[in-house]
């Protein structure tokens, strides 16, 4: 997909994923291992009341979810990312939640640095199975023009 063929305000659903108790754990095992990500019982114990999943493991979903969208043929960026801005974590994921996760477009503009290149902004949700906010970021992407 070419940067002039993304319109502003298309919405696409990602998919959903739920989260076990050992996925969670062994992600936070390898990448984020505070107490209240690998130990249970120590859990119980925390601000939390029990075992939740790391923001980044969240956040990681979203990134595969993203990828297979787009090399389903969805494309809406090439994978090059400047980098994001708001990044929340709102509610605790639970082992069992399933989160279902979209994006929306929200804003392009051409590179004048670039000239082959626009940048795109992203609207990135995570919503629980009531439908409530989980997770969210505004997302940015190189998408190449049209020559």
């Amino acid at each position: 997909m070419w940067f002039e063929d993304i319109e502003i305000g298309v919405r696409r659903e990602l998919g959903a994923y739920t989260f076990t108790q050992e996925e969670i754990i062994a992600f936070a095992r390898a990448y984020d291992p505070q107490a209240f990500h690998i130990d249970p019982e120590a859990a119980k114990h925390s601000m939390f009341g029990g075992l939740i999943a790391s923001g980044w493991h969240t956040a990681s979903v979203w990134m595969k979810l993203m990828v297979a969208a787009r090399d389903g043929g969805g494309a809406m960026g090439s994978g090059v990312s400047p980098g994001f801005d708001d990044m929340r974590w709102l509610k605790p994921v639970r082992p069992g939640m399933t989160l279902t996760y979209s994006t929306e477009i929200i804003e392009k503009r051409p590179l004048r640095s670039r000239p082959d290149f626009g940048l795109i902004k992203s609207r990135n949700e995570a919503r629980d199975e009531s439908g409530e906010l989980v997770f969210s970021f505004i997302g940015k992407g190189f998408v190449a023009r049209k020559t």
